[in-house]
């Protein structure tokens, strides 16, 4: 049996201030290129504090090395009342906060492993909904989910984190049509 060189599974305390010195590396590099993502309090130590115990924390591993994160929710508030759009069902959903590869990681394809590893997951919990969003000058993020077949629905707004553009993928289809 071949076994992957890749592993996600739910962050535990001990990956807490390993997942926040990430962040805070990501902070740094989305107010280098201009993104005002992450650039208020948000994400906290608290918040992640509080996906690691609600168990919503995933940590992707390459060959047992931490590498990337995310959290996955089953309802975001923020996504009830659109700004602007409609979400493509009102099927079941999950959606995916806070995603990150760690900065010495990047530019390795890791993000799209992280997407396909959560996709995986939320199937396996016959769900086939994903709804993500992300600011609207957050250009690599914007890219990954056009690359990964997310569609741009619309705007939200967050109260954490203000209006948002708002993606939707149901697991299974391609641009639409089944795959």
């Amino acid at each position: 049996m071949i076994k992957s060189k890749y592993l996600l599974t739910l962050a535990t305390h001990s990956h807490r201030d390993w997942i926040v010195r990430q962040i805070e590396g990501c902070r740094l590099q989305m107010a280098a290129h201009g993104s005002g993502q992450w650039q208020g309090k948000e994400p906290s130590l608290a918040t992640i504090e509080e996906d690691i115990i609600h168990q919503r924390y995933y940590v992707l591993f390459e060959d047992q090395q931490p590498c990337g994160g995310a959290a996955l929710m089953s309802h975001e508030p923020g996504y009830d009342h659109l700004l602007q759009g409609q979400w493509l069902n009102q099927d079941p959903y999950r959606v995916i906060h806070r995603l990150f590869i760690a900065p010495s990681y990047q530019g390795r394809q890791l993000s799209k492993i992280l997407l396909d590893q959560l996709e995986q997951l939320v199937q396996q919990h016959h769900v086939n909904n994903i709804r993500i969003d992300t600011h609207a000058l957050n250009q690599p993020m914007r890219g990954l989910l056009a690359r990964q077949h997310y569609l741009h629905i619309g705007k939200a707004w967050l109260p954490q984190a203000g209006e948002r553009l708002v993606y939707h993928k149901v697991l299974g289809e391609k641009h639409g049509t089944k795959e």
